[in-house]
């Protein structure tokens, strides 16, 4: 059965959330704890400047699954 008005971006922030949840774990999981509290760090941060809206949950983790495998990464470059 199709159903012309459904709306996925429910199913689409569950799958980002759940996303943004396994890459807390697995950084745990390995001891990657600076990697962890930045991406922790970022989520709390744009979680808090949105309101803690669902498009605010939606925004910071995204922010937190991109800033989590980015901001380590430059942390570990030495010049």
């Amino acid at each position: 059965m199709f159903i012309p008005h459904l709306d996925v971006m429910p199913l689409i922030y569950g799958l980002i959330i759940f996303l943004g949840l396994w890459s807390m774990w697995h950084k745990i999981v390995n001891g990657r704890f600076i990697a962890f509290a930045i991406e922790v760090g970022v989520f709390w941060l744009v979680f808090s400047l949105h309101g803690g809206t669902m498009a605010g949950g939606f925004a910071a983790a995204i922010a937190a699954l991109l800033a989590g495998s980015i901001f380590p990464r430059m942390l570990g470059r030495k010049p």
